[in-house]
């Protein structure tokens, strides 16, 4: 962080994050800009705080925020109260309902559900991820399908050969799943692959793209699980067929 949070004590003054320099047109501090027709002037830069929307956060104190907000002396949106270490938060949930029945109150964990439901379920941009996440999912699983079923398809007297010599379902079951387990893992690999660059690349822009080990991990049983369904037509193909195939023509 450059500057000083203290400086914020003054008046008209705010922090916004470095990152947005160049779309507010700001290069460095004592530069003054403008919000809702008010002056500010920039005391300091964040660093790593970015915003889901368009709109950067700015960081300035609770007088100058009803200056630009044009809100009353009486009025606010949000108060944060900090508890104390070991302290109820249920308790103190209850007591503000209680006190202040006119406003409502969250913890910290539900406050992250809300915003995390409203983005994901409330907003066009949530929907239309979910929706391109499923799409991908469907067309990854067709195309899948369509791969191993041309395996199936391109080794079918071979696979009669094994019907013939004995060889059971199962094992059938076994050599089509191990074609389609060796497919999830390529796939995986170079998807993931791209995956990290890409997020690895945006870590310095203004929506980076985080990629958890929890998240990796469940991209990789959606994948698994993906291939699985997809081997299934390839399966019943392959064991259905005649032995006796192989001994004609």
């Amino acid at each position: 962080m450059a500057g000083s949070v203290d400086a914020l004590r003054g008046e008209d003054t705010i922090l916004i994050d470095d990152v947005y320099k160049d779309k507010l047109g700001v290069s460095q501090i004592g530069e003054t800009v403008e919000i809702f027709g008010r002056r500010a002037r920039i005391v300091g830069f964040t660093h790593g705080i970015r915003s889901f929307t368009t709109a950067p956060y700015i960081f300035t104190n609770f007088k100058n925020a009803q200056n630009y907000m044009r809100l009353a002396a009486d009025e606010t949106v949000f108060i944060l109260v900090k508890a104390a270490p070991g302290a109820d938060l249920t308790a103190i949930k209850q007591a503000i309902a209680r006190d202040i029945p006119s406003v409502d109150s969250f913890t910290n964990q539900e406050m992250l559900d809300k915003t995390r439901t409203y983005w994901v379920f409330g907003t066009g941009a949530g929907t239309t991820t979910l929706m391109g996440a499923v799409l991908g999912l469907l067309v990854g699983t067709v195309i899948v399908a369509q791969t191993i079923y041309s395996a199936t398809i391109d080794h079918i007297r071979e696979f009669g050969t094994l019907k013939a010599m004995g060889a059971t379902n199962a094992t059938i079951y076994r050599v089509i799943l191990i074609q389609a387990m060796l497919a999830a893992v390529m796939g995986y690999a170079i998807g993931i692959s791209i995956g990290l660059l890409i997020s690895h690349g945006s870590l310095d822009g203004a929506v980076p793209i985080l990629l958890p080990l929890p998240i990796a991990a469940g991209i990789f049983a959606l994948t698994v699980v993906m291939c699985a369904v997809a081997s299934l037509l390839s399966i019943r193909k392959a064991t259905t067929i005649d032995p006796a195939m192989v001994f004609r023509g």
